[in-house]
């Protein structure tokens, strides 16, 4: 079924970014958008410039799989680099208010 994780898009580069887990810090191509804190909290950073939506996504995984990946290395979840080559399957589920 999935998760639903919430996530920034940085509309600078398209990329689309989430954490996998409490210890992993991921950002955008271009560096304009950061993410922090996995499911247990959700800390974004963006640059001051920086054209940008937070968001809640579906994404085709369950929490031991983005486990996994975060402390493998795998990086196969995280960051979704453009919407025309999805490593993941994503539904946006609606924009969040901050």
């Amino acid at each position: 079924m999935g998760l639903t994780v919430k996530a920034v898009e940085c509309r600078d580069c398209g990329d689309i970014v989430y954490s996998r887990t409490q210890q992993d810090f991921r950002e955008c191509t271009c560096g304009n958008v950061s993410v922090d804190g996995g499911l247990s909290y959700f800390k974004y950073n963006v640059a001051p410039s920086a054209n940008f939506e937070v968001k809640k996504i579906q994404i085709d995984a369950n929490l031991n799989e983005l486990y996994d990946d975060w402390n493998d290395m795998n990086d196969e979840f995280g960051l979704i680099e453009t919407k025309e080559d999805l490593p993941q399957t994503v539904i946006n589920v609606g924009s969040l208010n901050v």
